[in-house]
């Protein structure tokens, strides 16, 4: 088996590339190390030497090892009973005496030789195989020294099994080695000078990396939340209140971490991932394991109950808890035994899906069907996966942590389980597991996280697309009936929920396409031409809590779809626009009108491929050029007319969706239109000529002419108007696409403000960029008459003047942080990176 590095070094070398020292000195010998951990355990070698005599330490062990092992106990390196003969000696009828003492000193040298590391070694993480079914809902020991299967055995159901959250024997427990411990100490250091070198890439790119590693604090968190649930006893959610002590301890590592990232800002705008030999895909699993000691107050106030009667479905139970359990063993390192007593209990499991699926800042519920759903009959993936969703949505650090765990463990677990059986790749849960993880991937903030995201979204559409879910032969009516029994109606109701549900995963799929486009500036996978499926319900009928309450709507639905000659789908509203206002009432207008905004932005992508070749071609002036430099006449392959022809559709089919449905999907529709009048990739490289003005590279003159043309001055409204969409945000809700569009806009405005200079003042009337719309938006566009301000965030602010581009970074970070609770909030992972790029920008901006 193949041994690769362990994440639990991942901060050593970090901190002697960057600093070159070790920071803890022994008292005695002077000798100093890198980590905590390796002093600690060199101190205890000058504790054992200062004991006069080794018979006097084993007597010492001895006594203390007597006291709660037996002999066939220790030899099998379980925990055993103070009470002799202990249980498990009774059970198996044999002698229970205590151990001899050579044999305890043999014992304790093993495990003190297998966990002990110097200062300069490591210990080799082993990727682990799968391992074999365990029974489940029975009580387990396990350890792999014992060559005797006399080490799994089941055992009764012990009174604290809620609390472990598995029903684990007692004789599972101290004697075991401890290899997670330094697996869940918290990454300190920083990444390598490497990372920040500038290659072409995507369009974002993050300053600072996410710390997904368990700290002191985390730990205890978490271990408290499996005998104290969250969301439990506390008053009905209204909305998500800052986490100080959480807050406090991720602030620190931001600040150290940012010290040396300081001045690497601008060479990483571009997004891709650097790996180094820490980095591999088992290097979170380490946080799946819930250590550490805290008392059953010590919840954060920041966690909501839920509210009193949302959901009727099943809760997650033992068995549940186990077959999600297996899951993760197969990827953990042995020992298990760690693994097992430390997953998170059934109860935490629960709440975390049920916090999913009820949350507002989810979009669970356009897509999984809560009335029909039971976990008892759900597949584990997706349990494990929901569970993860939950988890990072929390406003909680630690549970953050564990949940992006989980989701590296469905990451890995569903390319196996499709080659054991190739017909699970029609199952539609996992298929969800695999969408959910990929969200759960992209708006994570970790560089390597959303290029796995790019990356692995090609294999769920493909089995979509090959399975012919795109299409309407998928989705054959189904005709209800007044007079079908309750019988006929109920097998009627799954089968719709299910086509249903295939159906909204396909625009969801869709929807996770062109955001993964638009976030990273390249082609969505899904052909706006290809995607021809039936409208989605309404949500009346997606919502319907039993069959009858359904076949009672469904009926009249199916009435008022008569009055249309054949089913519609979404490419004849694209063709046609008007369709959606006639479906008004017989559709989820919501995901129709989304799913029209993801075709026009895959017109408008194509559109800007062109329009970014022919500019590029101009802008190098070497078509122009012949064989010996003499200038040509320009060739046909300019397209100008075409481009000028294509330009002035999508502009049209942009503007007469908005007459009509822009409020179903305002942020987009204005993001769409700001990137049809600008480059995000221009503005890319201005940001990099900014922090190296020596290296002359011509974008300034480009950026200058941009924001002097009218599409510069309809790019800079579309982006104030983004900027009031997402002020009247409720609170938390500033997150994913809506914080990637929002400094997107802010990116826009702050370019402008660069091409303008601060010595160009427009004459007339005040353009609010952010208010509504008048007759002075044509004479600002047309003419460029009227001054460009923004708003502030409260009546007491100060406007913002278009020309000072400091100011509308500023603006943006305090629309950020107002969002999520002020200074002391918890903020997404991907908004403390947004944050600290502005900042950053803010900083090289004179």
């Amino acid at each position: 088996m193949r041994n690769v590095s362990p994440v639990i070094h991942t901060a050593r070398p970090s901190r002697s590339a960057h600093t070159q020292e070790k920071p803890y000195r022994c008292e005695v010998c002077n000798k100093r190390f890198g980590r905590s951990d390796l002093l600690s355990r060199h101190a205890t070698l000058h504790d054992s030497q200062q004991t006069s005599s080794s018979a006097k330490r084993r007597r010492i062990a001895s006594v203390f090892r007597a006291s709660k092992a037996c002999e066939a106990c220790a030899e099998n390196h379980l925990r055993c009973d103070d009470d002799k003969p202990c249980r498990r000696c009774k059970r198996r009828g044999i002698q229970c005496s205590l151990a001899p003492a050579h044999v305890e000193e043999a014992a304790n040298t093993a495990f003190r030789e297998s966990t002990l590391v110097d200062a300069g070694g490591s210990t080799p993480f082993q990727q682990p195989e799968l391992s074999p079914m365990i029974g489940f809902g029975t009580t387990m020991a396990m350890n792999e020294n014992v060559e005797s299967s006399s080490a799994l055995e089941a055992q009764p159901a012990s009174s604290n099994a809620a609390t472990l959250g598995i029903e684990m024997s007692s004789e599972t427990g101290d004697v075991l080695p401890d290899p997670y411990l330094t697996l869940l100490q918290p990454n300190s250091g920083s990444i390598s000078p490497d990372f920040y070198s500038s290659k072409p890439g995507g369009l974002i790119d993050f300053a600072l990396e996410t710390n997904l590693d368990l700290s002191i604090a985390d730990l205890s968190f978490l271990e408290s939340y499996n005998t104290d649930i969250p969301f439990v006893n506390e008053a009905a959610y209204t909305a998500l209140s800052p986490v100080p002590s959480v807050r406090d301890v991720d602030g620190e590592a931001s600040r150290l971490d940012g010290n040396v990232r300081e001045d690497r800002y601008v060479e990483r705008l571009r997004w891709r991932f650097v790996p180094v030999s820490q980095d591999h895909g088992y290097s979170e699993h380490g946080n799946l394991l819930l250590e550490g000691q805290a008392g059953p107050g010590d919840t954060p106030q920041s966690l909501r109950s839920l509210p009193e009667g949302s959901t009727s479905m099943e809760c997650v139970d033992l068995s549940l808890r186990d077959k999600i359990l297996s899951i993760v063993l197969g990827q953990m390192p042995q020992p298990l035994s760690r693994a097992i007593s430390s997953f998170p209990s059934p109860e935490l499991l629960d709440r975390l899906i049920l916090y999913f699926l009820t949350i507002p800042i989810s979009s669970a519920g356009a897509w999984f069907h809560r009335p029909t759903f039971n976990v008892k009959q759900a597949r584990p993936e997706v349990l494990l996966a929901m569970a993860a969703a939950g988890a990072v949505l929390t406003p909680d650090s630690a549970l953050r942590k564990l949940g992006f765990a989980m989701q590296e463990v469905v990451r890995h677990h569903l390319p196996t389980l499709y080659e054991a059986d190739n017909t699970l790749i029609r199952d539609l849960e996992l298929q969800q597991a695999y969408l959910l993880y990929l969200e759960i991937s992209l708006w994570s903030g970790n560089s390597r996280k959303i290029e796995i995201a790019e990356s692995f979204r090609q294999p769920l559409i493909t089995i979509l697309r090959r399975r012919g879910m795109f299409y309407t032969a998928e989705y054959p009516p189904i005709n209800l009936h007044p007079d079908d029994t309750d019988r006929i109606t109920e097998s009627k109701w799954c089968s719709w929920v299910r086509q249903e549900s295939t159906k909204r995963l396909v625009y969801h799929l869709w929807e996770y396409d062109m955001q993964t486009s638009m976030v990273l500036m390249t082609k969505p996978l899904i052909s706006y031409a290809e995607v021809s499926i039936p409208l989605p319900a309404p949500p009346y009928l997606w919502l319907a809590n039993d069959a009858e309450q359904w076949k009672r709507l469904y009926l009249s639905w199916q009435a008022q779809c008569q009055s249309f000659p054949r089913v519609i789908t979404i490419s004849d509203c694209i063709l046609n626009m008007d369709l959606l206002e006639s479906h008004r009432l017989l559709t989820d207008m919501t995901i129709s009108c989304a799913a029209v905004l993801h075709a026009l932005w895959g017109m408008t992508t194509e559109y800007k491929q062109m329009n970014m070749l022919i500019t590029r071609d101009s802008r190098n002036n070497n078509s122009n050029l012949d064989g010996n430099g003499a200038v040509n006449q320009p060739g046909h392959w300019h397209g100008g007319l075409v481009m000028a022809s294509r330009y002035q559709q999508l502009s049209e089919m942009l503007n007469y969706f908005g007459i009509g449905h822009r409020d179903d999907g305002a942020v987009h529709w204005h993001c769409i239109q700001m990137h049809l009048h600008m480059s995000l990739e221009d503005i890319q490289l201005l940001a990099a000529f900014l922090q190296n003005p020596s290296h002359p590279n011509g974008i300034l003159p480009s950026i200058q002419a941009w924001s002097r043309s009218k599409e510069g001055r309809w790019a800079v409204w579309h982006a104030g108007q983004i900027f009031r969409e997402l002020k009247i945000l409720s609170p938390q809700h500033l997150r994913n696409f809506t914080a990637i569009a929002l400094y997107h806009s802010t990116l826009t405005l702050w370019a402008y403000s660069i091409g303008r200079g601060r010595t160009v003042t427009e004459t007339g009337s005040v353009i609010w960029l952010d208010g509504t719309e008048t007759s002075n938006l044509q004479r600002f566009v047309t003419l460029e008459r009227n001054q460009p301000m923004l708003q502030g965030l409260s009546s007491k602010d100060e406007p913002i003047d278009l020309h000072d581009p400091k100011a509308t970074l500023t603006l943006a970070v305090q629309l950020m942080r107002q969002n999520h609770g002020g200074q002391n909030a918890a903020e997404p992972p991907l908004v403390v990176n947004l944050v600290h790029l502005l900042e950053k920008l803010r900083e090289i901006t004179s």
